[in-house]
């Protein structure tokens, strides 16, 4: 799911002494498959990402803000659905829908994308998890 799809990047070098080198896709394939660990990061990063787009969608789906704290708590609140204070697996499917063209998310994706925003690893994707998640995308 994650690097199965076609990418684009704009990448700004911080610094006068940094130097960009493309990456072809053999490259960058073969690059992860000898580095498990950021190859893990990578995806999970990938992952919170297109939730973070997601969530985007929805709140403009319901004409919300973008993504204040505010929004962020409706948005959690409208689509737990069972009001268990945690998103299962199916809200989170039905949340990734708003993207659009994810209507056939494989269920290992969708269960790699809620381990990834349990951030606290208590078991469940909570409030605070996506309230924490949603720090990086400021």
């Amino acid at each position: 799911l994650l690097f199965q799809r076609p990418r684009s990047s704009t990448v700004v070098c911080a610094s006068a002494s940094c130097s960009l080198h493309e990456l072809s896709g053999a490259d960058f394939f073969a690059l992860l498959e000898s580095d498990p660990v950021h190859a893990r990061a990578l995806s999970d990063m990938c992952r919170k990402r297109m939730f973070h787009k997601a969530v985007k969608s929805y709140l403009l789906s319901q004409n919300s803000g973008l993504g204040g704290v505010v929004e962020l708590v409706k948005a959690f609140r409208d689509v737990d659905k069972d009001n268990s204070g945690s998103l299962s697996l199916s809200e989170v499917r039905d949340l990734m829908l708003h993207m659009g063209n994810n209507s056939a998310i494989p269920e290992k994706d969708l269960r790699e994308l809620l381990e990834s925003l349990d951030l606290d690893e208590d078991g469940i994707v909570s409030l605070n998890d996506i309230l924490e998640m949603s720090k990086a995308f400021k």
